[in-house]
């Protein structure tokens, strides 16, 4: 059961208190800095406070990043999800790049920040009058850094959390934590399914420390227990984490991967599938991924030697597909394939024609190295 944080507080005077070096009020400015879809269940849990019933928020601003450019050729303009919803709030945004020379139209009395990915200036927290407050997707002090959602599922952990925290001046994911709450991770969770759990815990926490004026204690939180081991960093997510090492990844890991991550990619098997160790050629996969078993499996030629990274073919099958063999020796089929340059999603039946092709030359240079 998770714990509910929105029953409205009575109607009382309420005296300012003096909790972390600070007087709290009872009406606060806030400047929110977020990004993602995950800091969007936090923006609307505090807008949802801007009811005068409730007398706790009288303004909201937000901060995001700019737009930037995505997909093939860089052609596309990407916002941050939560800039059309703080338009859709009618609260004002600002697009910032950096903090520097920048400071808001008023000054905040407490600064929100929920996966945003930039460090707030300690001048600016110096100036709130209140600080700032932190929402982070995992079990701190493990799992710190911008990617901790993704962390999670690729080193499949069992559970995770929310923490809520104070914000240090001067590092990432340092403060004292206030509030925290671990849950178990279900299996073949995704991303999203993720954040969706996430999301509504970390904003109830958050709506919850306001309505309590800001009322709330650290908490002797060391993070060992929840992480299953040692406490560990989740970086930020690069195509280098999508390269798949046949060597060593199991059919398991990169099942799990294609669905934490997608558009998996290596280079290894261009090579096989064209005859010649020189062309290296990037494939993209797209998946799902399927482990081929059973009978289907008797329908893909079997008797090529199973090196890792190496394609096969399904010789019945109309439809152009391609297994590839992984180091544990189990078979997986991409739906979809890009081969560097090529057409986007087409390039399957291209690598089966080169797999027919050269697959005789495939068989005579694996004999000779064996």
């Amino acid at each position: 059961m998770l714990r509910t944080f929105f029953a409205r507080p009575a109607k009382r005077a309420i005296r300012p208190t003096r909790i972390g070096g600070h007087f709290t009020s009872r009406l606060y400015s806030i400047l929110f800095c977020g990004a993602d879809e995950f800091s969007i269940y936090s923006l609307r849990a505090v807008h949802r406070l801007l009811d005068r019933t409730l007398d706790k928020v009288q303004s909201i601003e937000v901060v995001c990043r700019p737009a930037k450019r995505v997909g093939r050729g860089l052609q596309e303009i990407q916002e941050p999800p939560i800039k059309s919803v703080a338009e859709e709030l009618s609260l004002p945004v600002y697009q910032l790049d950096t903090f520097t020379g920048w400071k808001p139209r008023r000054t905040p009395d407490l600064i929100i920040a929920v996966s945003f990915g930039l460090l707030i200036p300690a001048r600016l927290l110096r100036e709130a009058k209140y600080g700032g407050l932190n929402v982070h997707p995992s079990l701190l002090p493990d799992l710190r850094g911008p990617a901790p959602i993704q962390h999670a599922l690729l080193k499949g952990r069992t559970h995770t959390g929310v923490s809520l925290q104070d914000m240090h001046h001067t590092k990432f994911d340092h403060g004292k934590i206030l509030d925290q709450m671990q849950l178990a991770i279900p299996e073949d969770c995704t991303v999203e399914h993720l954040i969706d759990t996430l999301g509504p815990i970390g904003a109830s926490m958050l709506q919850n420390i306001i309505l309590r004026d800001l009322k709330a204690s650290p908490l002797p939180i060391s993070g060992a227990d929840a992480s299953q081991g040692e406490l560990e960093h989740a970086p930020k997510i690069t195509p280098e984490d999508r390269h798949i090492d046949w060597s060593t990844w199991t059919s398991d890991k990169i099942l799990r991967y294609d669905r934490v991550l997608g558009r998996l990619w290596d280079r290894t098997t261009y090579q096989y599938c064209h005859g010649k160790p020189q062309e290296a050629k990037r494939i993209t996969f797209e998946g799902p991924w399927r482990r081929i078993v059973g009978k289907e499996l008797l329908e893909f030629h079997t008797d090529w030697p199973r090196l890792p990274g190496r394609p096969t073919l399904n010789y019945k099958q109309k439809k152009p597909m391609i297994g590839v063999w992984t180091v544990d020796e189990s078979l997986l089929a991409p739906s979809y394939a890009t081969v560097e340059g090529g057409k986007p999603r087409t390039a399957l039946a291209g690598l089966r024609n080169l797999i027919l092709k050269h697959s005789e030359l495939s068989k005579v240079r694996t004999s000779q190295t064996s």
